[in-house]
């Protein structure tokens, strides 16, 4: 099997995971940067426009070349590139098990510029350390952190080496406390649980409504969270859904081909038409490099007519292509904020002992959709509060996005005054601290 047709099943099949090509013979820093430019003027999605007669031997790094060369539309609204080049060993292990080292923690700023932590993953460093959703860090050994910090990846040298073992001094103030307290969280290996949440309330008119927080497009170990949620969905006779990505930055195409399906489910796989879910269209010199992902017949898939999404500007690649992907088949309203902005896709490539995760394709819906590089917008605004937990737990007073969520399921319509709260703004976050969407 020849290097692209093995790239193309990944893509659609495994949907992760490395490249075919064996990778340059020298793994000296020419000898990558070769390779890297060498794969920018080939499978690149454009490739047309990457400069002729660069010198590999002019750059420090694989990155420091990718980033100098790639195309003006290889670049996010927020700054940094939809390209990167990643470890291998730490990406094949994020997308593959759900590992990275670190925290454990999502960082944003509050209305008042203070930092806070807006999720916390359950059984990480951060977790065992007190952090919950809310809580304020004042200091990171001994510093104020910027509340404007100007660059993608700000705390990435703030917070240290992301190795196990590091330790970093934490002023934190939990919520509701009146005084600070300072800690110190030593890095470790986090298993993050794609499916942070997945709850059913039946709200007083007599609706089955279920909530689902779901933070990352891995391989099969988010495919079989998804379908345990859903299987959970339907024993309980779910008939509307809140979808809440308001901080997945993506991951596997196939895996948001599943998530399409479990929502869509038999409306769409019975129409007899053999849905799209999604088109992908790779460079002229490599069509190959494209693929079509069709909706699947998934068992535990809840045929819904309508779905409510909660996205935010975190909300991103395999995230807003289910968003786009079910817009032709079903109603999708989407609740927060513009999300952030990539109809264009990856097929990892190893090389020595790194991955390129370089732009090889654009995606398009059914309809043919997809130039939504500006983000897509939302049909109901509402805040991120930070302040109030991620569940649904009652017809009112709800955190301010699910509360404007569950106000379109039961009216039909975006409130006229949605319920305002602590709002906060994440972090940029680029490359693979996007897919991770954590420190």
């Amino acid at each position: 099997m020849n290097r692209f047709l093995y790239l193309l099943a990944v893509a659609t099949l495994a949907a992760c995971g490395g490249g075919g090509s064996s990778g340059p013979s020298d793994c000296g820093v020419v000898g990558q940067n070769s390779y890297v430019y060498d794969e920018l003027r080939d499978s690149y999605l454009w490739a047309d426009f990457v400069a002729d007669g660069a010198d590999p031997a002019d750059y420090a790094s694989p990155s420091a070349l990718l980033q100098d060369l790639k195309h003006s539309l290889d670049q996010t609204r927020f700054g940094g590139s939809y390209s990167y080049v990643a470890d291998q060993a730490e990406f094949t292990s994020l997308l593959n098990e759900g590992e990275f080292t670190g925290l454990g923690v999502r960082l944003g700023f509050t209305d008042a510029d203070e930092l806070t932590a807006l999720l916390v993953f359950s059984g990480s460093p951060a977790a065992n350390a007190g952090l919950e959703r809310g809580t304020r860090i004042l200091r990171i050994d001994g510093q104020v952190p910027s509340s404007d910090p100007g660059q993608p990846n700000y705390f990435d040298s703030l917070l240290g080496a992301d190795e196990a073992g590091v330790t970093v001094e934490l002023e934190i103030q939990d919520p509701d406390a009146a005084q600070s307290r300072v800690v110190s969280v030593t890095k470790a290996v986090v298993t993050i649980d794609s499916v942070q949440n997945a709850q059913v309330f039946e709200t007083p008119g007599g609706m089955t409504v279920g909530y689902l927080l779901f933070t990352n497009f891995f391989t099969e170990i988010s495919r079989d969270a998804l379908r345990d949620a859903f299987s959970d969905f339907s024993a309980a006779g779910v008939d509307e859904l809140i979808v809440d990505l308001r901080y997945n930055g993506g991951g596997s195409v196939r895996t948001s081909t599943v998530l399409g399906s479990l929502i869509a489910g038999g409306p769409v796989i019975n129409s007899g038409n053999n849905e799209i879910f999604t088109d992908a269209t790779a460079n002229d010199d490599h069509p190959e490099l494209g693929f079509i992902e069709r909706f699947f017949d998934e068992t535990q898939a809840l045929d819904l007519g309508r779905v409510v999404v909660i996205g935010t500007q975190s909300t991103a690649s395999a995230s807003e292509l289910v968003i786009n992907g079910l817009e032709p088949f079903l109603d999708v309203v989407l609740v927060g904020s513009t999300t952030f902005g990539k109809p264009v896709g990856q097929h990892p490539m190893d090389f020595c002992d790194k991955t390129l995760v370089a732009v090889t394709f654009q995606t398009l819906n059914a309809d043919g959709q997809g130039d939504y590089f500006d983000g897509i917008a939302p049909d109901c605004v509402a805040d991120d509060d930070w302040s109030e937990p991620l569940s649904l737990d009652a017809n009112a007073g709800n955190e301010a996005s699910i509360q404007t969520a569950l106000d379109v399921i039961t009216t039909g319509q975006c409130p006229a005054v949605t319920k305002r709260g602590s709002s906060s703004r994440s972090e940029y976050l680029s490359g693979m601290r996007g897919l991770i969407g954590a420190h």
